[in-house]
């Protein structure tokens, strides 16, 4: 049997990922990330109530727990670049950039340098071998809380020292899982917030390193002309509709943030339909051309499309139009439920 570190924060399904590889036979140490300067349970994923879940589940199972101190690599990895990328009017996806450059590099690299063979999560997602014995990330049993579109960007030698425990299972089992086994978080809600955000409001972490992008100014419609004006670019994204403050006739939606010129650019809501979806940065394990189903949000139903991939570019071009494709967002390609890559949103059409 392996020698696994299962990185726990104190949640249910991490909980349970240590539990099942435990009594599949593996030598299991717990290891919990400090990415936070917090004192206090304000932000859920650091807190000392986050930490002390995690070291009671492990005493509960009765494996090694260790705290490791990754706040320097996170602040500067993930939270300035979802400030930085929110104030040049982009809409960043936080959890792609934290299991990239925290969670699958240096965390791996950590558990690594311990001792371990694998690391082990707590997401919902799967790995699989095709004929030829090729390893790749596949969408989870229970497709209501997959999150392979956050792990799209992981290498094949990063696939092979991973385990997905709980991907196999539906939150359901899981949670009776944990139940039957007494862990003292088997009741523990999910989090549904921005990890880093204490009051889950994106624009708190984006003003506090970049005042600049809550000046006012206007907001146009496709013309240019001026309807009214903003809070600052840093409050909107793509395909937003409240908080726009313009009252009267059809409801308006955020089409373009023009960070340069600090508008924003509204219009109805059909003038957010796009085809055609350019990425940047991509991730890819496809055919140079190759039919999909993809995704431009966590939680969108996948729609097919036919991806072209031409080496620092991928190209989307969707059967059937979506609506609110934010740059900055990533868009994941699946040949079933195999991931066969994605990228960095650049612009629609």
């Amino acid at each position: 049997m392996a020698h696994v570190f299962v990185a726990m924060s104190g949640g249910v399904d991490s909980s349970v990922a240590a539990a099942l590889l435990l009594e599949a036979g593996h030598n299991v140490t717990g290891v919990t990330m400090r990415l936070h300067e917090s004192g206090t349970d304000e932000i859920p994923c650091c807190s000392p109530s986050t930490v002390h879940d995690a070291r009671r589940v492990c005493d509960l199972l009765g494996i090694a727990h260790e705290t490791l101190d990754v706040r320097d690599l996170f602040d500067r990895e993930v939270v300035t670049y979802f400030s930085d990328e929110y104030a040049a009017g982009r809409t960043p996806n936080p959890c792609v950039r934290c299991n990239e450059t925290v969670k699958f590099s240096h965390l791996m690299s950590e558990v690594t340098a311990r001792g371990a063979e694998y690391l082990a999560t707590g997401h919902y997602a799967r790995l699989v071998r095709d004929s030829s014995d090729v390893v790749w990330l596949a969408r989870a049993k229970d497709l209501a809380k997959d999150q392979s579109y956050f792990l799209y960007r992981l290498t094949r030698p990063q696939m092979e020292r991973i385990l997905f425990p709980v991907g196999d299972y539906t939150k359901k089992q899981i949670r009776e899982i944990a139940m039957r086994l007494s862990l003292p978080i088997a009741e523990k809600p999910d989090s549904q917030e921005i990890c880093f955000a204490p009051t889950g409001e994106h624009a708190d972490v984006v003003r506090a390193r970049h005042p600049e992008a809550f000046e006012p100014g206007d907001i146009v419609d496709a013309s240019g002309a001026a309807l009214g004006r903003h809070a600052g670019i840093g409050n909107y994204t793509v395909g937003q509709r409240k908080g726009l403050g313009i009252g009267g006739g059809e409801p308006l939606y955020v089409l373009e943030i023009d960070a340069q010129n600090n508008r924003i650019v509204v219009g109805p809501r059909d003038n957010l339909a796009a085809r055609d979806v350019f990425a940047s940065d991509p991730i890819w394990y496809g055919a140079d051309e190759e039919r999909v189903l993809a995704m431009v949000r966590y939680r969108m139903e996948p729609a097919f499309a036919r991806a072209r991939w031409s080496g620092g570019d991928l190209e989307v071009r969707f059967d059937n139009s979506v609506d609110g494709v934010a740059p900055g967002q990533a868009v994941v390609c699946y040949r079933d439920n195999l991931v066969v890559g994605g990228g960095v949103i650049r612009c629609a059409s």
